[in-house]
C-alpha cells in the first residue's frame, strides 16, 4: 500500500514547479525523500540530450551555447512545433557527438515506441553512431529503464524492448526500404571538399535525399540535416521551411544565433581567434571558408569559380545559398 501511495506522490511531485518540489523534500521522511531525489534525476535527464549527458558522466560531457541550441532543436522536434531543422558549424565542435549521439540515446529513452534512422556519407560513420547508442544502452539502460530486444543488438539495427521502437543507421545511397523513422538525422552526407566539389557525388546525394530518407518519415516525423558547408549547391541549399541554425567558426553578421559580435569564436574555450587565424593560414581560403561563412555567402567565391550541379527547384542566381 505504502508503494502505490508513494508512486502516487512521485507521479504528481513531477508535475509540480521547482519552489513547490523544493518545499515538498524539506518536508518529506528520509525514504521519501530519498525517492524525490531519484525522481529529481529522472526529470534533469529528461530536459534535454545535454542535460542527460551531464547527469549520466557526472558533469564530464562537454556544454557550450553552441550545444544548447541543438538541444534546443532536438526538445522541438520531439514535441512537435519543428519538423524540419538544419545544423551547419565547424568540424570539431561537438555537433555529431550532440545531435547523432546523445540527442537519438535522450529521444529513445522517452520514446521506446519510436524508430530512429542516422544516415552519413558512408554507412561506417552511420554504424558508427549507432554502435555509439547502442553501447549507451547496455551501459545506461538499467537505470533509465530502457533494453534491447533479444536478437536484434547490431550496431546498424537494434529495437527496444517493449514498444517496437529502434534505430537503423546506413550510408548515403543505401536503401531504407520498409523502414520508417520519427526522426532521421542526416550527418554529414558529404565526405570532403573533393566530394563536394563532384557534380557526380552531389547528384547522388540529392537523388537519395528526395527519393529515398524524405519518403521514409513517419506522418509526425522530423528531420534533422548536419553539415560543414563545402559547396553552394550542397544539401543545404534547399532551406524553404527548415529552422537554420547557421554557426560559423568566428561569428560574421549582426544576427548570429548565438549573439556573438562579429569575429568572436564559436567556442572559444576550446578553439579561441588566434587558433582559428593559425588554420586560417594554413589550409588557405577554400578550405576555410566552409568554417567560416554563412550560407548567405556564395561559397564559391573563395576559389574565384563557381562549378557544380544546382539543386532540385533553383537555379544558381535564386539558390538561398547564394545570396
Amino acid at each position: 500500500m505504502r508503494r502505490r501511495v508513494n508512486a502516487s506522490v512521485i507521479a504528481h511531485y513531477k508535475t509540480l514547479p521547482q519552489a513547490q518540489r523544493r518545499a515538498i523534500a524539506r518536508s518529506a521522511s528520509p525514504t521519501l525523500r530519498a525517492e524525490l531525489a531519484r525522481a529529481e534525476r529522472q526529470l534533469a535527464m529528461d530536459r534535454s540530450p545535454g542535460a542527460l549527458a551531464a547527469v549520466l558522466t557526472g558533469g564530464r560531457e562537454m556544454q557550450a551555447p553552441h550545444l544548447h541550441l541543438i538541444d534546443r532543436a532536438f526538445i522541438d522536434m520531439a514535441e512537435g512545433p519543428c519538423d524540419r531543422v538544419m545544423l551547419t558549424m565547424p568540424p570539431r565542435h561537438g555537433k555529431s557527438r550532440r545531435a547523432s549521439r546523445w540527442a537519438p540515446f535522450w529521444y529513445l529513452r522517452r520514446n521506446p515506441g519510436h524508430r530512429m534512422v542516422i544516415a552519413s556519407y558512408s554507412a561506417d560513420l552511420a554504424d558508427d553512431h549507432g554502435r555509439w547508442i547502442r553501447d549507451a544502452i547496455y551501459t545506461w539502460g538499467d537505470d533509465l529503464g530502457i533494453q534491447l530486444a533479444p536478437g536484434s543488438k547490431a550496431a546498424n539495427r537494434f529495437d527496444i524492448v517493449g514498444g517496437g521502437g529502434g534505430l537503423l543507421a546506413a550510408g548515403i545511397g543505401g536503401g531504407l526500404t520498409g523502414r520508417g523513422a520519427h526522426i532521421a538525422i542526416v550527418d554529414d552526407p558529404v565526405k570532403d571538399m573533393a566530394d563536394a566539389d563532384s557534380p557526380t557525388m552531389r547528384k547522388r546525394a540529392w537523388a537519395w535525399w528526395t527519393s529515398v530518407i524524405q519518403t521514409r518519415l513517419e506522418p509526425t516525423g522530423a528531420i534533422c540535416l548536419i553539415q560543414t558547408r563545402w559547396h553552394e549547391d550542397d544539401l543545404a541549399a534547399e532551406r524553404e521551411a527548415w529552422r537554420v541554425i547557421d554557426l560559423p567558426a568566428l561569428a560574421d553578421s549582426p544576427d548570429d544565433p548565438l549573439g556573438r559580435e562579429p569575429g568572436e569564436p564559436l567556442w572559444p574555450q576550446r578553439f579561441d581567434a588566434a587558433h582559428h587565424a593559425r588554420t586560417r593560414k594554413r589550409v588557405g581560403e577554400r578550405v576555410w571558408a566552409p568554417s567560416t561563412c554563412r550560407s548567405r555567402v556564395r561559397l564559391s567565391e573563395a576559389s574565384g569559380s563557381a562549378s557544380g550541379s544546382t539543386p532540385p527547384g533553383s537555379t544558381p542566381s535564386s539558390s538561398p545559398a547564394s545570396t
